[in-house]
Parts: C-alpha cells; sequence; structure tokens
C-alpha cells in the first residue's frame, strides 16, 4: 500500500529531528568533555549556545590559567562552565561537573546560606566564605566572589573561588601561638609577683629576728655587736639577692607531665650544666638532683600530676659540668589540658645557694651565742638557788621572794636560749631522736600535775583516755605539751578555764587544748607555726615572746610523723591538737 504524501513527510521531519537531536548531543558531550569551548547562557529566547573559539577565546585561557577555580552558572543555580581547578578542588571529573548545581558541592546545612547569596549576585557584586564538600565528603573552606557576566545574546553568573584551607590552618596556628604567649606572660607575671611577696616576707623576718635576737643579748655588749655585724651581714646577702631577683636572672621551663618533655631556657639550662642545645627530659633533670632529695623532688612533681598542687621546692644539685654543689629552688604552676587534666607544669628556677649559706651560717652563729649564755646563766641560778637558802634560814620573806622572781627570770631565759639551740638543731640536721614505747595521757597528767602544784590561776580540767601508746621522744614531747599547756595560760584571763583532752582516732593519738583567751585573726593562723612568727596586736604587745615556740612544736610533732593544727575564733577563745601514730604493739 502506498504511503500518503503527508505520512511521508511526517518521517521526513521525524529523520530530521533525529539528526538535530544528535547534533545536540554530540555538542554537549564535546562541552563537557572539554573538546568544544563554549559558554551556555540564558538569553531572552532560552537557552543559547556562544562558542568561545574566537572572540571568548582570550577569556577561555584566561580563565584555565588562573590559580583559583572558576565557574558561571545560569539562573537555576546549574554549572555552564567550570575550570579544570574547580574540578580539582570538588575531585570530580571535569566531564561531569557542568550541568550539575552549584549545590551539589556546598554542606546541605550551608544550603539556604548560599542560595541567598547566589540570588544577591545576580544584583549586586558579591563576596563570601562558606564551606564546600568533595567526592569524600571533606569540607573544604573557600571564599566566592560572585559576579554577573552581561553578553550579547544574555546574562551568567561568573564565580571565582579560593581555597582557604592553608589560610585557615595558618589562622589557627597563630591563634593557638598568641593563646600560648598570654599563658605564658600571665604565668611570669604571677610568679613574679609571688617571687616579690616571699622576699617582702623574708625582709621582714629578718629584722623581725635582728631585734628578738639583739634583746636577747643585751648581757654582753661584746655580742651585741657580733651579732649586729653577722645581722647586717645577712640583710645585706638578701638585698643582693633581692637584686639578683629584679634583674631577672631566673631560668624557666616547661615539663609535659605526661612524657617528662622538658622545655627549658638556656639561663636553666645554664645553672644545671645542662647542654646548650637540643632535646632534654626531666630524667637528665633528676640525675643532675643529690641522689637523697630525688625522692622527695619526684613526690613534689607526683602531686602536680595526680592533685595540681602548685610547685614549690628547694633542693641541691651536683652541676653537671663543674661539679659544684648548689641550691635550687623551683616555684611553678600546674596547667590543664583541653580535657581538664594536669598536663604540664610551668616554673621559673633560681640559685639560692648564697641564701642557704647565710642561713648556715647564721644558724651556727645563733648556736654558738646561745651556748657561750648558757653558761653565766648556768652559774647565776647556781648563786641564786644557794642564796635562796640563806633567804629562808634567816626568815628574810623579802629576800625569799625576790630570789623566786630572779629564778623564774632565769629558768625563763635559759627556755629561750634552749629554744634558740633546738631551732639550730633542727636545721642542720643534728637534733637527735630518742624514741621509746611511752604512753601520752601520763605525760600529760604529770605535766598538769606540775601546773596545779605551782599555783596556777587557771582552772584546768582533763579527759584523758588510757593505754595510748605512742613511740616517742619523752623530753621533747614534753616540751609540746608544756608549750601548748604555757600558751593557753599566757593568752587567757586569769581565773578562766582551761579544757585538755587525749583521745584515740583513726590510729593516731590526738591531744587537744582549748582556752577561752583572746583567739588568732583568721589571717594570722596559716602562718602560726611559722619561725619567730607572731600575731600583731594591741592585746600581744604586753606579752612577751619570740615566736619560736609554735614553730618548735611543729618541727618536734613532724619529727615523730604526727601533725600539729589550730582552730580559733576572736574573742571566744582558740583550740590547738597535735596527733601522732599509735604504737599498736
Amino acid at each position: 500500500m502506498e504511503k500518503s504524501r503527508e505520512v511521508l513527510q511526517l518521517e521526513a521531519a521525524n529523520r530530521e529531528l533525529q539528526i538535530q537531536l544528535e547534533e545536540a548531543n554530540d555538542i554537549i558531550h564535546a562541552i563537557r568533555t572539554g573538546e568544544v569551548d563554549a559558554l551556555v547562557v540564558n538569553g531572552k529566547d532560552g537557552h543559547q549556545l556562544f562558542t568561545l573559539k574566537s572572540a571568548d577565546q582570550t577569556y577561555r585561557i584566561f580563565i584555565e590559567q588562573m590559580t583559583e577555580s572558576a565557574l558561571t552558572l545560569d539562573q537555576d543555580g546549574r554549572i555552564l562552565y567550570c575550570n579544570s581547578r574547580f574540578a580539582a578542588l570538588c575531585t570530580v571529573p571535569l566531564e561531569k561537573v557542568i550541568g550539575m548545581k552549584l549545590l551539589d558541592f556546598i554542606l546541605k546545612e550551608d544550603w539556604i546560606f548560599a542560595q541567598e547569596v547566589i540570588d544577591a549576585a545576580w544584583e549586586i557584586d558579591t563576596r563570601t566564605e562558606l564551606n564546600l564538600v568533595n567526592r569524600e565528603q571533606e569540607k573544604i573552606a573557600v571564599q566566592l566572589s560572585l559576579k554577573v557576566l552581561k553578553l550579547d545574546e544574555g546574562t551568567a553568573l561568573s564565580i571565582i573561588i579560593t581555597d582557604l584551607t592553608e589560610l585557615k590552618k595558618h589562622q589557627l596556628l597563630l591563634q593557638i601561638r598568641n593563646e600560648q604567649l598570654e599563658e605564658a606572660r600571665q604565668i611570669t607575671d604571677e610568679l613574679n609577683s609571688n617571687l616579690e611577696n616571699i622576699v617582702k616576707l623574708r625582709t621582714a623576718e629578718l629584722e623581725l629576728k635582728n631585734d628578738e635576737l639583739k634583746m636577747a643579748n643585751d648581757f654582753q655588749l661584746k655580742m651585741n655587736t657580733q651579732l649586729s655585724i653577722a645581722l647586717e651581714g645577712l640583710k645585706e646577702s638578701d638585698d643582693n639577692l633581692q637584686s639578683a631577683f629584679n634583674a631577672g636572672e631566673l631560668g624557666s621551663c616547661r615539663v609535659d607531665l605526661k612524657t617528662g618533655k622538658a622545655d627549658m631556657s638556656p639561663r636553666f639550662r645554664l645553672l644545671y650544666g645542662l647542654p646548650e642545645f637540643g632535646d632534654i627530659d626531666w630524667h637528665m633533670v633528676v640525675s643532675a638532683i643529690e641522689p637523697e632529695y630525688v625522692a622527695e623532688v619526684n613526690q613534689v612533681l607526683e602531686a602536680c600530676a595526680k592533685l595540681g598542687t602548685p610547685l614549690d621546692t628547694t633542693y641541691p644539685i651536683k652541676h653537671l659540668t663543674s661539679g659544684e654543689r648548689k641550691w635550687m629552688r623551683v616555684v611553678g604552676k600546674v596547667k590543664k589540658d583541653k580535657e581538664g587534666n594536669f598536663a604540664s607544669v610551668y616554673a621559673v628556677i633560681m640559685d639560692v645557694t648564697a641564701q642557704k649559706q647565710d642561713e648556715q651560717r647564721k644558724n651556727d652563729f645563733i648556736a654558738m651565742v646561745s651556748h657561750e649564755l648558757k653558761t653565766p646563766l648556768t652559774s647565776m641560778k647556781g648563786y641564786i638557788q644557794v642564796m635562796q637558802l640563806k633567804a629562808k634560814g634567816n626568815d628574810n620573806g623579802f629576800a625569799v621572794k625576790a630570789l623566786d622572781g630572779a629564778e623564774r627570770q632565769i629558768t625563763k631565759m635559759t627556755n629561750m636560749i634552749n629554744g634558740f639551740l633546738n631551732i639550730s638543731r633542727f636545721e642542720s640536721g643534728k637534733m637527735f631522736m630518742d624514741l621509746q614505747r611511752i604512753e601520752l595521757s601520763a605525760i600529760v597528767e604529770e605535766i598538769i600535775e606540775e601546773y596545779t602544784t605551782t599555783g596556777s590561776n587557771h582552772e584546768i580540767s582533763y579527759k584523758g583516755q588510757p593505754g595510748l601508746f605512742i613511740n616517742a621522744d619523752l623530753n621533747k614531747l614534753g616540751h609540746v605539751i608544756n608549750n601548748l599547756i604555757g600558751n593557753a595560760v599566757k593568752y587567757s584571763p586569769i581565773k578562766s578555764k582551761i579544757f585538755i583532752e587525749c583521745l584515740a582516732c583513726d590510729q593516731n593519738a590526738i591531744f587537744m587544748i582549748k582556752d577561752q583567751g583572746m583567739g588568732i585573726p583568721k589571717d594570722d593562723l596559716p602562718k602560726l607555726f611559722e619561725r619567730f612568727y607572731r600575731v600583731e596586736s594591741s592585746q600581744m604587745a604586753t606579752v612577751s615572746g619570740f615566736g619560736i615556740g609554735l614553730y618548735l612544736s611543729s618541727e618536734i610533732v613532724t619529727r615523730h610523723n604526727g601533725k600539729i593544727w589550730v582552730e580559733s575564733e576572736m574573742g571566744i577563745g582558740s583550740t590547738f591538737y597535735f596527733s601522732i601514730p599509735l604504737d599498736q604493739r
């Protein structure tokens, strides 16, 4: 059957359409694969294809040679053209990029923001920052510069993309460095402030010590002169130390508490004799510390790592190069990492060898002076006792009373000199402890009996728990108890009550004494057991003392592996405690 003319016309038209479709597909494929240079824009009559082989060839060459990524979008946000830089940035083949939407390469949470930026760019040139995402779903920080591209047949949106990855890394690194510098500055300021306070406190202690030593040696002009010379020498040494601090002759270091790696300043390395260059760890530092102090220093560092305790320790070293013995003081602060763990210690170190030597000379001098004073005082006490016997025999009441007062004053001065001797012995390590198994209640009862038989003007109440055996030096522990009872009597109103109790608690024997005295200010409590420390007040001005009793008591209790502490409330009274481990035999 012959086909009609209309059917033949339709078949011819269909073949023509098939040819045009194949040509269009070939062109699109060529554009995507880069075989044809072309730019597609949205014109007035719909999508139009403009070749760039001639007029826009320069534009294409310029875009391809750019170090940044470049692309163009139509009104629907589809990519009509891009250079190879963009395809490489997104890790997607160039032929697959063209025809996709730009939003396909942006994080979903940024889609709304990105679309707003693209819409605005059709009206005005725009620049912004956001994150692209590549085929491996990795985020890439970029800057978009958007500008409308006007052509004869329509418009497209031109976008230049700058990769900010390296810039962001450098910005983050710079921020971290700035934070570290600020942190180091704050630590340095804090340490400098602490050192200033320590030096001021030390200077005040020395001045008070000068006055007290002069009072103790009023009986011998020659000794007074020598003591003044010695104390002036000590003050000059401390002034030199202050000058050294001001000059900034301090070493600094940072120790990683996990790895033991240490970053140290040249001054720190010089003080120890460590290598001037190269890595240093904590074991190299420990090798310079004298062996008997290593355990103590490691214990301090362990407290930093586990508890975050501030670092403040003094120990001797043997210089790794010269072999010279030096004393070092290290003061530092523990820092936490992002997880809140104690991660590192920032510290400064100073050479305190001269200070240690001055203290030793001072202790030797105090021991010499105190020993020289004991001999004439012992003779005077003997003469007074002989005179007391004669005065009592002659029934001379006034002479007996006067001689009793003189004997009490000599006894008081003897106790004071013994206190200075004990301080010297403690600090030189020459205090011998004669430990034996004794019952705490028996010692306390004996001392209380001495106070009551000598006519005490206070009402002493005692409650003791028998069977509290401890391993202690009888005479030295008796000195502690005597001192605490004596202080309660000294600082309490006449006829007031003093409560004393001995009990067991947590494998320790506890001694407690409570008075109804003036009380101790809260700010003075932490310093009460320091050497030569006395509370400054109008009431204390009328009470004699050198501030060594509680210091000696603290040292003696510590030598017994015990603890001593105080609780007080102004106007109500004070309660002193000490504890010593029970002897479980």
